[in-house]
């Protein structure tokens, strides 16, 4: 999203958002990697909510705290690129003519007036060209990025608070995306699912670029992942006796439909070879780990569903997931780290 700084220069992963920090600092070989530091540290209730910093004093301290107990080596950089909660941010993919570089420059930012819900001088905002998946495309599609500038600006202030340089700003699904799509291409869409410690973001990803991001959350009482895991482990003809103790997994089914639904009838900068219809849904987080989930979600909804693989677009013949004991919870953490490598460097 913002990019301070060459990020050629040495940096760590920080996954930020509204109930744990995680930290991932990756060393890359000739044709592998290392998982070199790690870290996570629980935010307590009401640091963070609804992706606004309500106590800097006790945010700039957890952020000291996580990275001055990692895991395996010392930090030996202050760079860090950092996710952001999804609150208070925007993004869309838009059309524009084709045009050159410098052209778009100017160009984008008066057509993003159009879309961003916030004046344009109060945010901070970046924008990409999605490159198509097939020829012949007479224009272009273009994904536009804001996010509130005092928000931004509070982050940045604890980040520098803490001892750290920020090297990037990136919205955390952009990152769970780069983590989780294989060469982050789809020629169908997806729906990405986070647990995010607490509630579930919804990620629609197609072509080259996430084209769509919103978030729900459960009462303890309605949440579907805790009555899934105080149940007892599912046999293979026990997927009714689940449902039935889960009622309220049509909750979560609600919001998929709702979702899908939306995006299908909206979808309209797709150049894909086939519909606009969900074909997958890849489930990731703190939680989705639960394979019980997967099977009822695939079951109810008739689309394939699994468990996400952090690792994806990683080298096989890599340290990293030996030491991680839980991997998805670091998912938005190793897509930040992604950043850091190019494909070619990890072939």
């Amino acid at each position: 999203m913002l990019d301070f700084f060459d990020l050629r220069i040495k940096s760590f992963s920080l996954a930020i958002n509204e109930f744990a920090l995680r930290l991932v600092k990756i060393k890359t070989g000739k044709k592998s990697f290392s998982l070199q530091s790690f870290n996570e540290q629980e935010l307590k209730p009401g640091i963070i909510k609804d992706g606004i910093i309500q106590d800097e004093t006790a945010f700039t301290q957890a952020i000291k705290q996580v990275c001055s107990e990692v895991k395996g080596e010392k930090l030996k950089t202050k760079y860090a690129i950092v996710s952001l909660p999804e609150g208070e941010s925007f993004s869309q993919v838009i059309q524009m003519p084709k045009m050159t570089n410098a052209e778009l420059k100017m160009a984008v930012v008066l057509e993003a007036e159009n879309y961003i819900p916030m004046p344009m001088d109060k945010v901070y905002f970046d924008f990409k060209v999605v490159a198509p998946i097939k020829d012949g495309i007479d224009h272009l599609d273009v994904l536009i990025v804001a996010m509130s500038q005092k928000v931004v600006d509070s982050y940045i202030s604890c980040i520098k608070s803490a001892g750290l340089i920020p090297v990037a700003l990136e919205i955390e699904s952009q990152a769970i995306a780069r983590a989780l799509i294989k060469n982050e291409t789809s020629d169908f869409p997806i729906i990405l699912i986070d647990f995010n410690d607490d509630k579930p973001n919804f990620i629609i990803f197609s072509g080259k670029s996430v084209r769509f991001t919103s978030s729900a959350s459960f009462s303890p009482e309605e949440d579907l992942v805790k009555s899934i895991a105080s149940s007892a482990p599912l046999k293979a003809n026990d997927l009714a006796d689940l449902h039935a103790q889960t009622k309220t997994s049509d909750k979560l089914i609600q919001q998929i439909e709702k979702y899908a639904d939306f995006y299908k009838s909206h979808a309209s900068h797709e150049h894909i070879p086939n519909d606009s219809s969900i074909k997958k849904i890849i489930l990731c987080g703190g939680r989705s780990d639960l394979k019980q989930l997967a099977q009822v979600v695939s079951e109810k909804m008739g689309i394939k569903t699994e468990i996400g693989d952090p690792f994806i677009n990683f080298p096989k013949n890599s340290n990293g997931p030996t030491r991680l004991t839980d991997p998805l919870r670091f998912t938005t953490a190793l897509g930040l780290e992604l950043r850091n490598f190019s494909n070619k460097n990890l072939e």
